[in-house]
């Protein structure tokens, strides 16, 4: 698959642009004191040892802490050695590909997905199996059908999906997990923008529902520094043994520094009323971003209104081409990104926008800019 991600971020950062398009959190909500008194306290306390290697499978207290919340917040009980640490979320999917995957092996994917972990997956060169996504959550007759298929590995985001923002409903959360128990096919479970919703946890975790047919991935990307790479993945107990030498094969370990920093900043710190403060911003940043949708864009488009995490799925009337709008929008300064490289199939009328990267004066500069391309259209 080609990449768009990184080159996107790329052009964003050139002078002048304004970019509806990656997946980058505020800057300005980086509690940038936070981390500067966690890193000082960390190279004053723990001296030496927080720049030396570590536990391959991470630094040991960060894992009880992520243990503890499992079964504070995410309505499961796991031991600290389930959470293995990793290089980012990212490095989760590459060693879960790398784990179960040979060429041509059945894998189901949400369509729309997440780009990035279709990069990664492809990889190994699976046989991408596509289910469509739906307000609801993912669209359960064509799950059934995909598992019967007897594919290795499903992947999800059921937390506003990045795309499309949306998330699974509570019956659809239950279905699936029926599904998926003793399937024989791994769900990962991408809780990415879990800790984002603007109400809280929208639904149960799918970990939770059926633990020892789910890996549960997660990072501080979206809520600390996406710049430090701290992820993780609670993995079932079957698990631990090969995902930890796969982790210590590929790169011995993850930054043993970034993850002293982050648990230091968690022990100092109110995490809880971080992120109340974090989900207020963002939904107050949505709805000015919806706002300013509702005054320029014509009304022959439509999008959705999520409840959380930092996207809104857009539709141009079918027939036309969403690739023509972010060559358009690019020539004048904006960047977005078209839905066609978040689908194995489809996506060609849909764009996705970022509400939460923007100031509120790019904001209402890239709405008129986006607005013009959609009427020239």
């Amino acid at each position: 698959m080609d990449s768009f991600i990184m080159g996107l971020v790329e052009v964003a950062a050139r002078p002048g642009m304004i970019s509806f398009a990656t997946g980058l959190p505020d800057n300005s909500l980086f509690d940038l004191a936070g981390v500067r008194h966690a890193v000082d306290a960390v190279l004053e306390e723990d001296g030496g040892c927080s720049l030396q290697y570590d536990s391959p499978t991470g630094f040991i207290p960060l894992r009880e802490w992520i243990a503890d919340r499992c079964g504070s917040e995410l309505g499961f009980d796991v031991d600290a050695s389930n959470v293995i640490m990793t290089n980012g979320s990212q490095e989760c999917f590459d060693q879960l590909g790398r784990l179960f995957l040979n060429p041509g092996d059945g894998m189901v994917v949400e369509n729309p997905g997440y780009l990035g972990a279709l990069q990664s997956f492809s990889s190994y060169s699976p046989d991408f199996i596509p289910v469509d996504v739906t307000p609801g959550g993912i669209d359960l007759e064509q799950l059934d059908a995909a598992l019967s298929c007897n594919p290795k590995l499903f992947y999800s985001i059921p937390n506003h999906q990045n795309p499309s923002g949306n998330s699974y409903s509570l019956d659809t959360r239950r279905q699936v997990a029926s599904m998926i128990r003793d399937s024989g096919c791994l769900m990962i479970e991408d809780d990415a923008y879990g800790e984002l919703g603007f109400d809280g946890r929208v639904g149960p975790t799918m970990k939770s529902m059926s633990p020892e047919d789910v890996v549960l991935t997660g990072s501080f990307s979206k809520t600390i520094s996406p710049g430090m790479r701290v992820g993780w993945m609670v993995v079932p107990d079957w698990m631990v043994p090969m995902a930890s030498k796969s982790v210590e094969a590929a790169s011995l370990q993850s930054c043993t520094f970034s993850q002293r920093v982050i648990h230091r900043f968690l022990c100092k710190n109110d995490y809880d009323a971080y992120l109340v403060g974090l989900r207020n911003s963002y939904a107050e940043k949505k709805r000015f971003f919806l706002d300013a949708m509702e005054d320029a864009l014509p009304d022959t488009v439509s999008w959705n209104n999520p409840d959380g995490g930092m996207f809104v799925w857009l539709e141009i009337p079918e027939g036309y081409d969403s690739m023509k709008v972010f060559e358009g929008c690019l020539e004048r300064g904006l960047v977005v990104m078209p839905g066609a490289p978040f689908h194995v199939h489809g996506g060609g009328n849909a764009i996705r926008l970022n509400f939460a990267t923007p100031t509120r004066e790019q904001i209402i500069q890239g709405m008129s800019i986006l607005a013009e391309v959609c009427r020239r259209m």
